[in-house]
């Protein structure tokens, strides 16, 4: 069972999900028997539900009892398929277009458009420096693992918090965190209230900052050593920072705005 959870988490499941995709391919579940038999909290596992539902893997049906029931693995895959599809033809042409800024970068007039930094403190203070500096625009893409305390958030962000007050405009696409749904909402609530416009998405494909459209910064995960490790690149200059503008508008056209998303999850709870 083990293999099959790990190798699920592999194609883009969390844990809670390749353990409730597994369960339900036995036999239909009630949301209440699902979160007994995987020990999650019950609030939690409408979230689980909910995003399983999203990725083609499980289907609901409304009766005296409400339950769960799992879709032919022939035919849930074939969704991860075309989304893992989407994903190579992003890496393939991201890969090609930003080849010619890596060979730049090693010339000696150009090595300061490109920095790559490792450090948890040299990241953030690169981000805060940048937001500190921006003059119109932020764009970001959002997704776990969410490192920012909810019950301090008034602390935290205050160069975006500061920006934006200058008028800066903030917006944001945020990767649903399933398995903790109430803080979640409460994060984004908190950069709703200080100007953010917010998007919810199911799924996005790194972390990512893009300031005046000059400068666009990511972040991507080793997911290959035991150790979660984080590399992040920034880019100063005004074309790639246009390539992953595009990128983003694509997403932020299929997002959902954040007052719909908790409309939505209100319902399913």
């Amino acid at each position: 069972m083990q293999k099959f959870i790990n190798e699920l988490a592999m194609i883009g499941l969390t844990e809670n999900e390749a353990k409730t995709y597994l369960l339900l391919l036995k036999q239909p579940l009630t949301a209440t028997k699902m979160a007994q038999l995987i020990k999650v909290n019950r609030s939690n596992i409408y979230g689980i539900i909910a995003s399983l539902v999203q990725k083609g893997f499980v289907r609901e049906i409304n009766g005296k009892v409400r339950t769960v029931v799992a879709i032919n693995p022939k035919i849930a895959f074939n969704t991860t398929k075309t989304t893992l599809q989407m994903r190579i033809k992003l890496i393939d042409k991201l890969s090609k277009e930003l080849f010619p800024y890596f060979e730049a970068g090693k010339k000696q007039e150009n090595k300061e458009l490109i920095k790559i930094l490792h450090a948890k403190s040299a990241i953030i203070n690169t981000l805060e420096k940048l937001e500190n500096e921006v003059k119109e625009e932020v764009l970001a893409f959002s997704k776990p693992p969410y490192l920012m305390n909810v019950e301090n958030l008034k602390t935290l962000n205050v160069p975006q918090r500061a920006s934006a007050k200058k008028g800066v405009i903030y917006k944001g696409i945020h990767q649903i965190e399933p398995g903790n749904i109430k803080n979640f909402i409460k994060r984004l609530e908190y950069f709703e209230s200080v100007g953010e416009e917010i998007r919810v998405a199911e799924s996005l494909p790194m972390k990512l900052f893009i300031f005046d459209r000059k400068i666009a910064v990511f972040t991507l995960e080793n997911k290959l050593s035991n150790i979660s490790e984080f590399t992040f690149t920034s880019f100063e200059h005004t074309d790639v920072a246009q390539t992953f503008t595009q990128i983003f508008k694509q997403y932020w056209e299929q997002s959902i705005p954040l007052t719909k998303y908790i409309e939505k999850t209100i319902k399913e709870l």
